[in-house]
């Protein structure tokens, strides 16, 4: 069973993990991308009992706009719904956006 949350209690090593695994280039910065994440407003992860197979990341103004930036799950994990399911997670969490929600 999957369990999502909010709260920011991922390792530098899992991320890195993460971001390498779909290719993202970002992967090969895991400082710089460890304190992206924990400084982000909105980051809302995917946990397979340990282990990170998925990550979404949001950044908003906390009263008009919110832009999604990352969409990540691990390729083990595809075609199982998290993707879908951390998109919706983040637009119950960024539901103050009398603008809109724009994922990039």
């Amino acid at each position: 069973m999957i369990r999502y949350t909010e709260e920011k209690k991922f390792t530098k090593e899992e991320i890195q993990h993460l971001f390498l695994s779909v290719n993202w280039v970002s992967g090969k910065y895991p400082d710089k991308l460890y304190q992206a994440l924990i400084h982000s407003s909105t980051v809302i992860t995917a946990w397979d009992d340990r282990k990170l197979v998925g990550l979404a990341r949001a950044l908003d103004d906390s009263c008009m706009l919110a832009q999604v930036h990352y969409v990540l799950v691990d390729p083990a994990y595809q075609g199982q719904g998290i993707a879908g399911r951390l998109i919706e997670l983040i637009k119950e969490r960024c539901c103050f956006c009398t603008v809109g929600l724009f994922i990039l």
